[in-house]
């Protein structure tokens, strides 16, 4: 992974959306990488907001901010 000096950081969050043709990343802006680095930066963080919300949903109902349509 290319990096400078600094850590990789998140100065803007963006979406990251699932669907059954792939992952795509938007809006992301990491400082210090590049476009493989934002990909992996973006889905790590995704997967940590899907599990605070996961773990909010299974402490209480409504707890969480998952919602099924």
């Amino acid at each position: 992974m290319y990096t400078t000096d600094d850590e990789l950081k998140i100065r803007k969050t963006g979406r990251v959306t699932i669907t059954k043709d792939g992952i795509s990343v938007e809006g992301f802006e990491v400082k210090g990488a590049m476009c493989r680095d934002v990909a992996v930066v973006a889905a790590a963080w995704a997967i940590g907001e899907l599990q605070r919300e996961m773990l909010k949903t299974i402490q209480k109902p409504g707890g969480g901010n998952i919602g099924v349509d």
